[in-house]
Formats: structure tokens, C-alpha cells, sequence
């Protein structure tokens, strides 16, 4: 036998021989350790529940998912919002509506309508309908239900609300009386509903001043809300084209004559009106009359005087007053002004009525003793 098929079958453990043709040995080395095949390759992951988790007419919650997606394949629509991974979310509480826009006839949106009566989209002209405004709902099983709709946070929430209105309408019918009583002061001749058309316009017109704007664009504001009410008002058919063209007009010759006769102060208080050639011109006086108060000391009487000319009704703004009590009647008097500080000499010896204050002195490099007497504190 030769020497190629006695090798033939022999194995010798890690390495194996093979024979060439020219009768060579060549030795071949194989691996030790089979190739473990990976466990988790034969497995799939689990799934990420894509798809609609509330459907067309269901009442979803505030912050309730209402569709998660890879994608916008489904766009947010009115009164939802959508996060960085287009999960699709409710931001008000109502029923879940699927719908096509007539401006983007491609997309499908999904929206949430606040009642169930209601379709979507809103007509593209028509304003959104939204929570604020609610009536109170009378009956107690609608009531009861509309209530277990509520989160904690809100139900506890209720009394402190209530609370909150019930002292809100007090101070609306408190500044309304205000308001009257002025007007009957002023013996305007006014009707009725005149009366208390001025009142509201009063009103209206003081809430816009507190939170930053003008009289006179608090005037144009309330007017354009009273005639957008009556547009409303003409929308819902709670009255016909004819009585809301007669209100309008009649509001508008209304507040054309009302609102040159009365206006508000800085204190929101109701004043005479005046114009503002007439305005520039009383400016003027008061601060040539306030000009004999500055740089002297300040007097009761004196600080009487000031305050009534700086508040002379309609005349300054907030904050024109605001600068001139600061100027003309400061918390502290300056040093400045002659009689503002009395040199002392030994604080225990110090005269009656009198704040002393140590100050470092610049040029002699030592602390002096300065008194400053009560009339200089004008707080």
C-alpha cells in the first residue's frame, strides 16, 4: 500500500495531512471551536403599536393620545397638537373627528370638536369654537356627566373657581355703581339705556387701560368689541339685519356725543372731558406752578399742593405722574438744596428731629457726620 492511501484516513487530532501529486504532505490546520450561530437573529422585535388609539366620535381628554404613526399620514387638525415622534395628541377635551380640509384635499386630519353636535373643519370664515363662555348646565344629569369627565386637578380646583367669579361679578357691579353715581353728578341728561350703556363703556374701557393701553385706544377697542358683539349677535339670528344696523348706528352717534363730554382720569375715575389743544395747555400751567416747589424744602401744605396739581383730573397719564412725583417730590430731598442737611459735629449732641448719616469724605479721606432733619423725608 502506498504512502498516500495509508494517510488517507488518518486523523491526527487539530491538523490533517493531504498528499500533493507529487507525492508532497502538506499539513492543513482547521478551526478548533464550531461557529456559534446568533440567538437573537431567528427573533423579531416587538412591535411599536402604530395605528389610532381613539376613534371617529369617541371623547378624548386634554393630553390624551389619539394617534401614533411613523409620518404624518395622518395630520393634526384643530384643537390637537403632535410631537417629535407625530404622535398625534388632544390639547382640548371632545370627540374625536377624521376629516379632509378643502385647502389641502391630499390630507386627512383628525381634529377633536368640542361638542358633539359639531362637524369638522370650522368653516374657514367662521370663528373657532372655544371653551371660554360656557353656559352653566342646568340639568343634573348632564351635569353629573360633565363632571366625571373632569381630572382631579380640576375638580378640586372648582371651589377656588367659583370663588374666584363670585368676586369678580361684586367688583363688576361695584365699578358699574361707581360709575352711575358719577354720571348722575355730571347731569347729563342721559336716558336709561343710555345710562347704562355709558356705564359699560366706562368699564370696558377701564379694563383696557390696565393692561397698557391709552384712553383714547380703550375708546376705539371698546367700540370695535361692542359692534363685533352685535355682529355676532346678527350671526346666531338673535336679532334681525334691521335691529342690527339701527344698534350700530345708534351706538355710534351714542359714543361720538358721550365721548366728548366724559372720560377717565389716571385713577380710572370719570372726569370732564378734555380735548388735547386744551390738554397741552393746562400741562403747561401745572408744571410752570410746579417749578416754584423744586429745590426748596417741602412743607405739609407744600406737598398737598403738588400732589393736587399733579393730580389734576385728566390732565397726566400714570406714568407722566409717576415722573413728576419723582421729581418734585422725591423720597429723600437731595443734599443739595439748602436746609436738606445740618452739620454736626458730636452725634450725642445731636439736635431734635434730626437723621444723622455718615458719609466718607473724598477729599479729606474721613467720615463726616451729616443730619438730615424729617423734613427732608418726604415718603
Amino acid at each position: 500500500m502506498s504512502l498516500a492511501k495509508q494517510l488517507s484516513g488518518l486523523s491526527l487530532g487539530r491538523s490533517q495531512l493531504q498528499v500533493s501529486l507529487n507525492n508532497h504532505i502538506n499539513q492543513v490546520r482547521f478551526a478548533t471551536k464550531r461557529a456559534a450561530g446568533s440567538k437573537t437573529n431567528k427573533n423579531d422585535s416587538a412591535g411599536r403599536r402604530l395605528g389610532p388609539k381613539a376613534y371617529e366620535g369617541h371623547f378624548v381628554k386634554t393630553g390624551q393620545i389619539i394617534m401614533r404613526q411613523r409620518g404624518t399620514k395622518i395630520h393634526p387638525g384643530e384643537n390637537v397638537g403632535i410631537g417629535k415622534d407625530h404622535t398625534i395628541y388632544a390639547k382640548e377635551p371632545g370627540f374625536v373627528r377624521f376629516y379632509y380640509d378643502p385647502f389641502h384635499p391630499l390630507r386627512k386630519f383628525v381634529g377633536v370638536a368640542l361638542k358633539k353636535e359639531l362637524s369638522l373643519p370650522t368653516p374657514h370664515f367662521e370663528p373657532r369654537v372655544r371653551r371660554f363662555g360656557y353656559e352653566e348646565i342646568l340639568d343634573p344629569v348632564e351635569a353629573k356627566r360633565e363632571e366625571d369627565h373632569m381630572s382631579r386637578v380640576e375638580y378640586l380646583q372648582q371651589p377656588e373657581l367659583k370663588e374666584m367669579k363670585r368676586r369678580r361679578k361684586e367688583k363688576i357691579a361695584e365699578s358699574l355703581a361707581k360709575y352711575g353715581s358719577a354720571l348722575n353728578e355730571f347731569n347729563l341728561g342721559l336716558s336709561e339705556e343710555e345710562s347704562k350703556l355709558a356705564q359699560e363703556r366706562l368699564l370696558s374701557i377701564a379694563q383696557l387701560v390696565r393692561v397698557g393701553q391709552s384712553v383714547e385706544e380703550a375708546g376705539i377697542q371698546a367700540s370695535y368689541n361692542h359692534l363685533y358683539d352685535l355682529k355676532l349677535s346678527l350671526q346666531r339670528s338673535d336679532i334681525t339685519s334691521e335691529e342690527h344696523d339701527t344698534s350700530r348706528q345708534k351706538y355710534l352717534d351714542f359714543v361720538s356725543s358721550f365721548d366728548k363730554k366724559i372720560s377717565l382720569d389716571a385713577d380710572l375715575n370719570a372726569c370732564k372731558y378734555i380735548s388735547p389743544e386744551d390738554k397741552i395747555k393746562q400741562q403747561q400751567e401745572i408744571q410752570s406752578q410746579l417749578k416754584n416747589y423744586f429745590n426748596k424744602l417741602i412743607t405739609k401744605e407744600d406737598k398737598a399742593k403738588i400732589t393736587e396739581l399733579i393730580k389734576t383730573p385728566g390732565v397726566f397719564t400714570k406714568a407722566e405722574q409717576h415722573d413728576l412725583f419723582v421729581t418734585y417730590l422725591p423720597k429723600v430731598l437731595p443734599d443739595s438744596i439748602p436746609g436738606a442737611t445740618v452739620e454736626i459735629k458730636d452725634a450725642k449732641k445731636a439736635p431734635k428731629g434730626v437723621i444723622i448719616r455718615k458719609i466718607f469724605n473724598e477729599e479729606t479721606k474721613t467720615v463726616d457726620l451729616v443730619g438730615k432733619p424729617k423734613e427732608a423725608f418726604l415718603a
